[in-house]
């Protein structure tokens, strides 16, 4: 998905994309990360942490609840099956930290039907997931993400929160 950013035009956004180490237990990539880099702007966080199949719904946390960016994602998400879904978005692990400072944040659901049969697991490799499902998901982070790097919203923060992993 990041790949699809790099090869297409220039986005009217930086996307920074982090790879976190030391997740579990208890986030420290993301608390690191967050003390590093947590007085710089960010204008949205999303994270992908549960596995390669189908996503299936959405969520957003925006400081406004009703905005052209969550219409269009709406919109754009659909055609390939992907619903709105209400409630507040809420990241994880890995960017928990940087969303309870208020950063806007999108979550992508993908099914988790059966992640948890090999997760962490020696036979948790890559050639056991689904290529048509994968690529739907590949197709979904990139169309959630091309679409807010190229929106003219500008994704106010938010009031800071503690309800975060």
């Amino acid at each position: 998905a990041a790949k699809s950013i790099l090869d297409g035009p220039r986005p009217k956004r930086t996307v920074r994309l982090v790879w976190f180490g030391a997740e579990e237990p208890g986030g420290l990539g993301g608390e690191a990360y967050a003390k590093a880099h947590g007085k710089e702007k960010h204008v949205l966080a999303a994270e992908a942490d549960f596995g390669g199949d189908k996503v299936y719904a959405f969520r957003a946390s925006f400081a406004q609840p009703k905005s052209t960016l969550r219409d269009e994602l709406t919109a754009r998400l659909n055609l390939i099956g992907v619903e709105p879904k209400s409630g507040d978005a809420h990241g994880g692990t890995d960017i928990g930290p940087m969303v309870q400072k208020g950063v806007p944040v999108i979550d992508l659901d993908n099914d988790g039907t059966r992640y948890f049969d090999i997760h962490h697991t020696a036979d948790d490799t890559l050639d056991k997931i689904d290529p048509a499902q994968l690529a739907q998901a590949i197709e979904a982070w990139s169309i959630m993400l091309r679409t807010v790097v190229d929106s003219s919203d500008p994704l106010a923060q938010l009031p800071p929160r503690q309800d975060q992993e």
